[in-house]
């Protein structure tokens, strides 16, 4: 009995080309992001065949997670667009993120917020999501020294460990990875 088997794409360094049904676009600090909870987010996200495609301010060198893992991003942040995209992650970490004030940052998030695409960030990258300002009218988690900031910016903080408000998913910190990734797939199988 012969069988259909198709043989898989491969590219040039021999690995099989993933093919996915939209991308979400990870942005990420130059060091210190929480890297255990963008395992669960992208895994997740895979495992309901949405890729992810990272960017930063820093692309010429290797960016170093809070947990020393290292890896060089997909593209730099001055060159992202949302049109790609069916949604964008703001990564937290251990350090300040210079990104909260950063306009192109603030510009992809009111894109992606205006056209109804998942938006998502965890700890700190919750100052950049209020300074962006799309927590307005949602209810929100993330680090609470922005609890504040939050309500200034129309938001309500809620301290949970994990916050979906229409298309908006925040952790309140890595604690929660699992569930924020489940968060992530279930809106984006949504959408």
């Amino acid at each position: 009995m012969a069988t259909d088997k198709t043989a898989d794409e491969l590219d040039e360094d021999g690995l099989v080309v993933q093919h996915y049904d939209s991308t979400v676009l990870v942005v990420l600090p130059p060091a210190g992001f929480g890297e255990q909870i963008l395992r669960y987010a992208r895994s997740s996200l895979y495992n309901v065949h949405v890729g992810t495609w990272s960017v930063s301010t820093v692309t010429d060198e290797l960016i170093k997670g809070r947990l020393q893992d290292e890896f060089m991003v997909d593209g730099p942040l001055s060159e992202a667009s949302m049109d790609a995209y069916s949604g964008i992650l703001v990564a937290g970490g251990a350090a300040d993120l210079e990104s909260a004030r950063d306009p192109a940052l603030h510009a992809l998030l009111r894109a992606a917020n205006e056209d109804k695409k998942l938006i998502a960030s965890w700890g700190n990258g919750l100052e950049v999501l209020a300074e962006a300002g799309v927590v307005k009218g949602r209810k929100v988690t993330g680090d609470p020294r922005f609890k504040e900031l939050v309500g200034r910016k129309g938001g309500r903080y809620s301290g949970r460990e994990v916050e979906a408000s229409e298309h908006l998913v925040t952790s309140r910190d890595e604690g929660a990875g699992m569930r924020f990734g489940q968060s992530l797939a279930e809106l984006v199988r949504i959408g």
